[in-house]
């Protein structure tokens, strides 16, 4: 026979008092864990998504894009990384996007007519074509006429001209000419605001074999606005000023390749030209960009989640605090009247 009595049932609720306690400090303990880990996991996504940016092209990442056709191109190759020249820190500076641009077909051009150079050593002189309003309209040079000399200097090539003008400045040019293969005259380049006569500013273009260019100053900018116009156009705006200067980096280092590796008319040279490497990194950008956003989505429904996370266990902790300051009342209660009775 079991006698229950008034001091048994004390410590029997005593018992169950500090059980209900325990067991609420600790559901309350595990909730603040959920709820803080929640929290890190948010933050951590957080940071992972202010840190994600879109990833520039470099030079040696166009080295495997290259196409060669060996039946058409036997005496060329693909350029290798171990011939792209490295820039030292702070070599390029970083400007705002209008000038990164005009300083980057400023490189190519330097790149294209040094690459070009032993070819045009040997071509004549024959015009191609004349820019509108230039003084070669003003003085009446027309497509198809072969240029004899240059002042008193004989030219014999489409590098000779350029140099004849370059190197000897002057406002006013006497330019001789054989039109039809029989008419030979002479005619005054000058430019309406009397400043000198150069290469790039008098307004000839010449035939020219494909892969030979040669830019002059007009068509330098001509290229740049066409950038602009074609391929910046289409980058977002906050990424227009970072594309213009990665590729103005891209064309410093271009410029600097060595002569021999370039040079068409050397013994084993690369494919390379300004248009193939511009084609490339704008089309390199864009797929860089939707990668970016692919990759943002992710994280950004990654926040979603632990954000719903988080109000869960907000809601469990407040739960947990609830009941573990009614346990934590109830049993301070007990051992009140626990005292009185004693």
């Amino acid at each position: 026979m079991i006698i229950v009595t008034e001091k048994n049932i004390f410590y029997s609720q005593k018992n169950i008092y500090f059980w209900f306690l325990t067991f609420s400090g600790f559901l309350f303990a595990v909730s603040l864990l959920v709820l803080l880990g929640a929290a890190n996991d948010l933050s951590d996504s957080s940071s992972e998504l202010k840190q994600l940016k879109v990833a520039m092209p470099v030079l040696e990442d166009f080295v495997s894009s290259q196409k060669i056709d060996v039946r058409l191109n036997k005496n060329q190759r693909r350029l290798k990384s171990s011939e792209i020249p490295k820039l030292v820190d702070g070599a390029i500076i970083p400007v705002n996007t209008d000038e990164a641009v005009n300083r980057t077909f400023q490189f190519f051009s330097e790149f294209e007519n040094k690459r070009s150079a032993s070819l045009l050593t040997v071509e004549l002189p024959t015009v191609e074509s004349i820019e509108p309003g230039s003084p070669a309209e003003a003085s009446g040079i027309k497509p198809g006429d072969l240029i004899l000399a240059v002042n008193a200097t004989k030219i014999e090539s489409v590098m000779g001209f350029y140099l004849a003008l370059n190197e000897k400045s002057s406002l006013d040019v006497s330019v001789k000419l054989l039109r039809n293969k029989k008419d030979i005259f002479t005619v005054a380049l000058r430019m309406a605001d009397r400043s000198i006569i150069t290469g790039s500013n008098c307004g000839i273009k010449f035939i020219l074999p494909g892969d030979v260019v040669y830019l002059t100053e007009s068509e330098t900018k001509r290229l740049a606005e066409q950038y602009r116009r074609d391929m910046l156009s289409a980058i977002p705006v906050d990424w227009r000023a970072e594309v213009a200067n990665d590729l103005m980096q891209i064309s410093r280092r271009l410029n600097a390749i060595s002569k021999n590796v370039i040079d068409p008319s050397s013994a084993n040279p690369v494919k390379l030209q300004t248009k193939d490497v511009v084609s490339w990194h704008s089309k390199k950008v864009l797929e860089n960009i939707d990668v970016y956003f692919s990759q943002r989505r992710k994280i950004e429904a990654k926040n979603v989640s632990y954000m719903t996370g988080i109000g869960d266990a907000f809601v469990g902790f407040v739960c947990s605090v609830f009941i573990f300051s009614v346990s934590l009342a109830l049993f301070w209660y007990q051992r009140r009247v626990s005292d009185k009775k004693s």
